[in-house]
C-alpha cells in the first residue's frame, strides 16, 4: 500500500514540475544603452558618476524591474561598477531610463582613456543584469551585455549626443 502512493508522490511530482515549466515565460533580454553620464563627485582615487540607463523591453509583458548592476567598459578596459535599487515599471515593448551610480578609480579612469587623443570615437561596453519582481512565473534576472560608440567629435563641438 504505500509503494502504491510513494508511486503516485513520484508520478505527481514530475507532472506538476513539467506543468509548472509550461506555465513559465521565457524573456528576452531587455536592450540596454548609455543615455547620460554625469560626474557626480571626485575625491581621492574615486570618481562617482551618475549614469543613465535607456532600458527597452522588447518582451509582450511590462518588465517590474527592482534593480540593475552594472559594468562598463570604455576602449575595453574596466571602467566603472555599480548597482541600483531603482524600481521602475518597463511597459512591454517601451523604454524607461533608469538612474544607476557607479564608481571608478582613478586608475581605471586613466586606463579607459588612453590612446584617446588618436580616436575619433569613444567605444563602450555594458553588461550586468537588470533584477525583477519575482512573481515565481519569471526568471528573477535578465543579463544584458551591450555596446556603442560616441564620436569625440560631436561631443567636443557640443553636438547632441548621449553623454
Amino acid at each position: 500500500m504505500l509503494g502504491r502512493w510513494l508511486k503516485l508522490a513520484v508520478v505527481l511530482a514530475a507532472v506538476g514540475t513539467a506543468g509548472c515549466a509550461g506555465f513559465g515565460r521565457t524573456l528576452e533580454a531587455p536592450h540596454i544603452a548609455l543615455a547620460n553620464l554625469q560626474v557626480q563627485e571626485s575625491k581621492g582615487m574615486e570618481t562617482v558618476f551618475l549614469v543613465q540607463l535607456r532600458v527597452t523591453n522588447p518582451n509582450e509583458v511590462d518588465l517590474n524591474v527592482r534593480g540593475v548592476d552594472c559594468q562598463i567598459d570604455i576602449n575595453d578596459q574596466a571602467f566603472a561598477y555599480g548597482i541600483s535599487d531603482a524600481q521602475v515599471r518597463i511597459p512591454a515593448m517601451g523604454s524607461e531610463t533608469i538612474p544607476i551610480t557607479v564608481y571608478s578609480s582613478v586608475l581605471d579612469i586613466m586606463r579607459g582613456l588612453i590612446g584617446l587623443p588618436q580616436r575619433s570615437d569613444l567605444k563602450y561596453h555594458l553588461k550586468g543584469k537588470v533584477r525583477l519582481d519575482g512573481s515565481g512565473w519569471t526568471p528573477a534576472t535578465l543579463p544584458f551585455d551591450s555596446r556603442g560608440s560616441l564620436s569625440l567629435k560631436d561631443i567636443a563641438a557640443g553636438r547632441k549626443s548621449p553623454l
